[in-house]
């Protein structure tokens, strides 16, 4: 099982290693730097736990590879996370877009690299935040927009017909009421 936060606050950096564009740049994900993401991570971990522990996994449950059923405390499941952390995705928001005064937004609202003329970055790394899934649907998507405003499209007008929905109904996710209720940090 493969458990992590959908939507860290850790930022990582992306730096040039030189002027030499043949050197690879020096990429620091940073982790789990922040308390929010490692909590997340301690309760993936136990609700894991818990999920495994049901009686229907008896037959197919052998002993826990990692972080190891003596990582128990917060401390330990932190120490865990920190040195065995990495992502399932690639790396994205690295030249995000934003308003021009958000010093970490480095392209505006048409993609276009600030401070450059002729210069647009149309991949995952403009995306301003991470999506909760594969990054595939979501550049495609991007790169589609970024070619209509590239060729001067005018978007399309917003939709007139209400959308119909079920709304979230967490209360049924679980039959019955829930083992404990996750408390947010």
């Amino acid at each position: 099982v493969h458990v992590g936060p959908m939507r860290p606050e850790s930022r990582g950096t992306l730096r040039l290693a030189s002027a030499d564009p043949r050197q690879a740049p020096l990429l620091d994900p940073n982790y789990m730097a922040t308390e929010r993401d490692r909590w997340e991570m301690r309760q993936c971990i136990r609700l894991a736990r818990e999920i495994f522990a049901q009686p229907a996994f008896d037959q197919y449950r052998g002993s826990e590879l990692q972080p190891g059923s003596e990582a128990r405390t917060d401390a330990q499941l932190d120490a865990f996370v920190r040195a065995a952390s990495d992502s399932a995705y690639h790396p994205s928001c690295t030249c995000r877009m934003g308003p021009a005064a958000d010093p970490t937004s480095v392209l505006d609202e048409n993609l276009r690299v600030r401070g450059l003329d002729g210069l647009r970055v149309v991949d995952a790394s403009a995306m301003p935040s991470i999506v909760s899934g594969n990054l595939n649907g979501p550049t495609i998507m991007l790169a589609e927009k970024a070619a209509d405003i590239i060729r001067g499209r005018q978007p399309l007008p917003p939709a007139t017909e209400v959308p119909v929905w079920q709304p979230a109904q967490p209360e049924r996710q679980r039959d019955g009421e829930p083992v404990r209720r996750l408390e947010q940090v």
